[in-house]
Protein backbone atom coordinates (compact mmCIF):
# COMPACT_ATOMS: atom_id res chain seq x y z
CA UNK A 1 0.00 0.00 0.00
CA UNK A 2 1.35 3.46 -0.68
CA UNK A 3 0.99 6.82 1.46
CA UNK A 4 -1.69 8.34 -1.63
CA UNK A 5 -3.38 4.68 -1.55
CA UNK A 6 -3.01 4.29 -5.51
CA UNK A 7 -3.79 1.21 -6.49
CA UNK A 8 -0.36 -0.25 -8.02
CA UNK A 9 -2.14 -3.62 -9.66
CA UNK A 10 -5.17 -1.31 -11.20
CA UNK A 11 -2.61 1.50 -12.83
CA UNK A 12 -0.83 -1.01 -14.36
CA UNK A 13 -3.83 -2.91 -15.97
CA UNK A 14 -5.41 0.40 -17.35
CA UNK A 15 -1.99 0.53 -18.70
CA UNK A 16 -1.40 -2.51 -20.34
CA UNK A 17 1.19 -3.60 -18.47
CA UNK A 18 2.22 -6.96 -17.76
CA UNK A 19 0.76 -8.14 -14.11
CA UNK A 20 2.57 -11.16 -13.01
CA UNK A 21 1.59 -13.11 -9.83
CA UNK A 22 0.82 -16.47 -8.05
CA UNK A 23 -1.33 -18.10 -6.18
CA UNK A 24 -0.88 -18.45 -2.51
CA UNK A 25 -2.28 -21.56 -1.25
CA UNK A 26 -0.53 -22.50 2.34
CA UNK A 27 -1.14 -19.36 4.05
CA UNK A 28 2.49 -18.68 4.98
CA UNK A 29 3.75 -15.63 5.57
CA UNK A 30 6.97 -16.82 4.62
CA UNK A 31 6.40 -18.47 1.94
CA UNK A 32 4.73 -15.09 0.98
CA UNK A 33 7.38 -13.09 1.74
CA UNK A 34 9.73 -15.28 -0.01
CA UNK A 35 7.91 -14.75 -3.00
CA UNK A 36 7.35 -11.17 -2.95
CA UNK A 37 10.60 -10.95 -2.91
CA UNK A 38 11.35 -12.03 -6.10
CA UNK A 39 9.37 -9.34 -7.51
CA UNK A 40 5.83 -10.10 -8.70
CA UNK A 41 4.00 -7.65 -8.85
CA UNK A 42 0.89 -9.57 -6.94
CA UNK A 43 0.21 -12.92 -4.74
CA UNK A 44 -3.41 -13.79 -3.91
CA UNK A 45 -4.44 -15.80 -1.26
CA UNK A 46 -6.15 -18.41 -2.89
CA UNK A 47 -9.70 -19.24 -0.96
CA UNK A 48 -11.23 -21.29 -3.17
CA UNK A 49 -8.69 -23.98 -3.46
CA UNK A 50 -5.98 -23.29 -0.83
CA UNK A 51 -5.85 -23.83 3.00
CA UNK A 52 -5.64 -20.18 4.25
CA UNK A 53 -8.57 -18.64 6.16
CA UNK A 54 -9.29 -15.07 6.82
CA UNK A 55 -7.22 -14.97 10.41
CA UNK A 56 -4.16 -15.85 8.24
CA UNK A 57 -5.22 -13.49 5.71
CA UNK A 58 -3.70 -10.18 7.64
CA UNK A 59 0.01 -11.74 8.00
CA UNK A 60 0.17 -12.73 4.78
CA UNK A 61 -0.80 -9.50 3.32
CA UNK A 62 2.07 -8.14 5.63
CA UNK A 63 4.37 -10.11 4.63
CA UNK A 64 3.83 -9.36 0.57
CA UNK A 65 3.12 -5.40 1.03
CA UNK A 66 6.94 -5.78 2.55
CA UNK A 67 8.47 -6.03 -0.67
CA UNK A 68 5.77 -4.17 -2.91
CA UNK A 69 3.77 -6.84 -4.33
CA UNK A 70 0.33 -5.79 -4.09
CA UNK A 71 -1.89 -8.75 -1.91
CA UNK A 72 -4.97 -9.82 -3.45
CA UNK A 73 -7.76 -13.19 -2.85
CA UNK A 74 -9.30 -15.37 -5.05
CA UNK A 75 -12.82 -16.14 -3.46
CA UNK A 76 -14.88 -19.04 -4.63
CA UNK A 77 -18.57 -17.37 -5.11
CA UNK A 78 -19.90 -14.03 -5.94
CA UNK A 79 -19.42 -13.47 -1.30
CA UNK A 80 -19.23 -9.56 -1.47
CA UNK A 81 -19.41 -9.64 2.75
CA UNK A 82 -16.45 -12.08 2.63
CA UNK A 83 -14.97 -9.46 -0.15
CA UNK A 84 -15.35 -6.09 1.76
CA UNK A 85 -13.77 -7.99 4.67
CA UNK A 86 -10.80 -9.05 2.88
CA UNK A 87 -10.47 -5.76 2.08
CA UNK A 88 -10.36 -4.03 5.16
CA UNK A 89 -7.29 -6.04 5.48
CA UNK A 90 -5.59 -4.67 2.67
CA UNK A 91 -6.53 -6.72 -0.28
CA UNK A 92 -6.19 -4.98 -3.25
CA UNK A 93 -8.02 -6.86 -5.39
CA UNK A 94 -10.38 -9.48 -5.19
CA UNK A 95 -10.64 -12.33 -8.04
CA UNK A 96 -13.74 -14.54 -8.00
CA UNK A 97 -13.94 -18.31 -9.36
CA UNK A 98 -16.73 -19.22 -12.23
CA UNK A 99 -18.36 -15.78 -12.80
CA UNK A 100 -21.30 -16.75 -15.17
CA UNK A 101 -23.40 -13.66 -15.11
CA UNK A 102 -22.38 -9.82 -15.80
CA UNK A 103 -25.94 -8.55 -13.79
CA UNK A 104 -24.41 -10.32 -10.51
CA UNK A 105 -21.21 -9.46 -10.79
CA UNK A 106 -21.92 -5.68 -10.64
CA UNK A 107 -24.02 -6.29 -7.52
CA UNK A 108 -21.16 -8.16 -6.33
CA UNK A 109 -18.79 -5.20 -7.01
CA UNK A 110 -20.98 -2.83 -5.17
CA UNK A 111 -20.12 -4.76 -1.62
CA UNK A 112 -15.84 -3.51 -2.59
CA UNK A 113 -17.07 0.27 -3.49
CA UNK A 114 -17.61 2.88 -1.35
CA UNK A 115 -20.92 5.16 -1.65
CA UNK A 116 -21.90 6.48 -4.18
CA UNK A 117 -20.65 3.47 -6.66
CA UNK A 118 -21.20 1.23 -3.94
CA UNK A 119 -22.42 0.14 -0.42
CA UNK A 120 -18.94 -1.22 0.97
CA UNK A 121 -19.07 -0.16 4.55
CA UNK A 122 -16.40 1.88 6.45
CA UNK A 123 -14.01 0.73 9.06
CA UNK A 124 -10.97 1.06 10.54
CA UNK A 125 -8.91 -1.11 9.62
CA UNK A 126 -5.46 -2.35 8.24
CA UNK A 127 -6.62 -0.68 5.10
CA UNK A 128 -6.65 2.69 6.34
CA UNK A 129 -4.31 2.25 9.23
CA UNK A 130 -6.92 1.76 11.55
CA UNK A 131 -8.83 5.25 10.67
CA UNK A 132 -4.88 7.10 10.77
CA UNK A 133 -5.42 7.62 7.10
CA UNK A 134 -9.31 6.73 7.04
CA UNK A 135 -10.40 9.90 4.66
CA UNK A 136 -7.17 9.12 2.11
CA UNK A 137 -8.04 5.16 1.72
CA UNK A 138 -12.04 6.20 1.72
CA UNK A 139 -11.07 9.07 -1.14
CA UNK A 140 -7.88 7.55 -3.27
CA UNK A 141 -8.33 3.67 -3.58
CA UNK A 142 -10.20 1.32 -6.09
CA UNK A 143 -9.92 -2.47 -5.89
CA UNK A 144 -9.09 -4.88 -8.80
CA UNK A 145 -11.87 -6.53 -9.72
CA UNK A 146 -11.56 -9.65 -11.59
CA UNK A 147 -14.12 -12.54 -12.54
CA UNK A 148 -12.49 -15.97 -13.63
CA UNK A 149 -14.16 -16.99 -16.72
CA UNK A 150 -14.15 -20.85 -16.55
CA UNK A 151 -17.56 -22.56 -18.22
CA UNK A 152 -19.79 -22.49 -21.03
CA UNK A 153 -22.06 -19.92 -19.34
CA UNK A 154 -18.76 -18.38 -18.70
CA UNK A 155 -17.91 -17.72 -21.80
CA UNK A 156 -21.05 -16.69 -23.09
CA UNK A 157 -21.18 -13.63 -20.50
CA UNK A 158 -17.85 -12.42 -21.23
CA UNK A 159 -18.70 -9.28 -23.71
CA UNK A 160 -21.04 -8.60 -21.11
CA UNK A 161 -18.53 -8.70 -18.11
CA UNK A 162 -16.03 -7.03 -20.09
CA UNK A 163 -17.99 -3.62 -20.70
CA UNK A 164 -18.81 -3.45 -16.86
CA UNK A 165 -16.67 -0.29 -15.48
CA UNK A 166 -16.30 -2.12 -12.13
CA UNK A 167 -14.20 -5.02 -14.31
CA UNK A 168 -10.48 -4.81 -14.91
CA UNK A 169 -9.49 -8.15 -16.60
CA UNK A 170 -10.98 -10.93 -17.35
CA UNK A 171 -9.43 -14.11 -16.22
CA UNK A 172 -9.32 -17.95 -17.94
CA UNK A 173 -9.45 -20.92 -15.65
CA UNK A 174 -7.57 -23.20 -18.20
CA UNK A 175 -8.46 -26.51 -16.38
CA UNK A 176 -12.20 -25.94 -15.66
CA UNK A 177 -12.71 -24.07 -18.84
CA UNK A 178 -11.41 -26.89 -20.54
CA UNK A 179 -13.91 -29.13 -18.60
CA UNK A 180 -17.02 -27.24 -19.35
CA UNK A 181 -15.97 -27.74 -22.88
CA UNK A 182 -15.90 -31.38 -22.93
CA UNK A 183 -12.06 -31.26 -23.62
CA UNK A 184 -10.64 -31.73 -20.09
CA UNK A 185 -7.43 -30.84 -20.25
CA UNK A 186 -6.75 -30.35 -23.96
CA UNK A 187 -5.69 -26.96 -24.21
CA UNK A 188 -4.99 -27.70 -28.03
CA UNK A 189 -8.93 -28.69 -28.69
CA UNK A 190 -10.52 -26.01 -31.24
CA UNK A 191 -13.25 -25.29 -28.60
CA UNK A 192 -10.90 -24.79 -25.68
CA UNK A 193 -9.11 -22.03 -28.33
CA UNK A 194 -12.14 -20.50 -29.80
CA UNK A 195 -13.63 -19.97 -25.97
CA UNK A 196 -10.29 -18.19 -25.77
CA UNK A 197 -10.54 -15.93 -28.71
CA UNK A 198 -13.96 -15.07 -27.70
CA UNK A 199 -12.31 -13.80 -24.13
CA UNK A 200 -9.74 -11.91 -25.84
CA UNK A 201 -12.36 -9.87 -28.40
CA UNK A 202 -14.89 -9.28 -25.17
CA UNK A 203 -11.58 -7.38 -23.53
CA UNK A 204 -9.91 -5.81 -26.39
CA UNK A 205 -13.05 -4.11 -27.39
CA UNK A 206 -13.80 -2.88 -23.78
CA UNK A 207 -10.28 -2.62 -22.88
CA UNK A 208 -9.83 -4.93 -20.33
CA UNK A 209 -6.73 -6.49 -19.56
CA UNK A 210 -7.10 -10.63 -20.34
CA UNK A 211 -5.50 -13.14 -17.55
CA UNK A 212 -4.92 -16.78 -17.21
CA UNK A 213 -3.14 -19.21 -14.81
CA UNK A 214 0.28 -20.05 -15.96
CA UNK A 215 0.70 -24.27 -13.77
CA UNK A 216 3.74 -24.64 -14.51
CA UNK A 217 6.51 -22.32 -13.65
CA UNK A 218 8.44 -22.16 -16.96
CA UNK A 219 10.34 -18.91 -17.98
CA UNK A 220 9.77 -19.58 -21.40
CA UNK A 221 6.49 -20.70 -21.46
CA UNK A 222 5.41 -17.39 -19.52
CA UNK A 223 7.08 -15.52 -22.03
CA UNK A 224 4.76 -17.18 -24.54
CA UNK A 225 1.71 -16.15 -22.66
CA UNK A 226 3.16 -12.50 -22.44
CA UNK A 227 3.93 -12.87 -26.19
CA UNK A 228 -0.05 -13.81 -26.74
CA UNK A 229 -1.24 -10.99 -25.23
CA UNK A 230 -2.06 -12.34 -21.65
CA UNK A 231 -1.28 -9.52 -19.08
CA UNK A 232 -2.80 -10.63 -15.85
CA UNK A 233 -0.56 -13.61 -15.54
CA UNK A 234 -0.60 -16.43 -12.48
CA UNK A 235 2.51 -17.84 -12.76
CA UNK A 236 2.04 -21.04 -11.01
CA UNK A 237 1.79 -21.36 -6.92
CA UNK A 238 4.15 -21.34 -3.96
CA UNK A 239 3.19 -25.33 -3.39
CA UNK A 240 3.46 -26.66 -6.69
CA UNK A 241 6.73 -24.74 -7.80
CA UNK A 242 8.24 -25.87 -4.18
CA UNK A 243 7.11 -29.41 -6.06
CA UNK A 244 8.59 -28.44 -9.55
CA UNK A 245 12.13 -27.84 -7.57
CA UNK A 246 12.66 -30.64 -5.85
CA UNK A 247 10.47 -33.62 -8.19
CA UNK A 248 12.17 -36.59 -9.37
CA UNK A 249 13.78 -37.47 -5.52
CA UNK A 250 11.44 -40.76 -6.05
CA UNK A 251 14.08 -41.76 -8.97
CA UNK A 252 17.12 -41.11 -6.96
CA UNK A 253 16.26 -43.08 -3.92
Amino acid sequence: MTDAYTNPIKARLAEGKPCLGAWLMSGSPVAAEAMASLGFHWLCVDMEHGSTDISQVEAVFAATDRHGAAGMARIGSLDGHLARRLLDLGAQGIIVAGVEDAAQFKDFASYCNFPPQGRRGVGLSRCNRWGDDFDAYRTGFQPVLVPMIETVSGIEAADELAKLPEVDALFLGPYDLSESLGCRGDFAADAFNGAIDTVRKACSSSGKALGIHQVVPDPAELQGRLDDGFTLVAYGTDLLAMRHALAGIKDLA
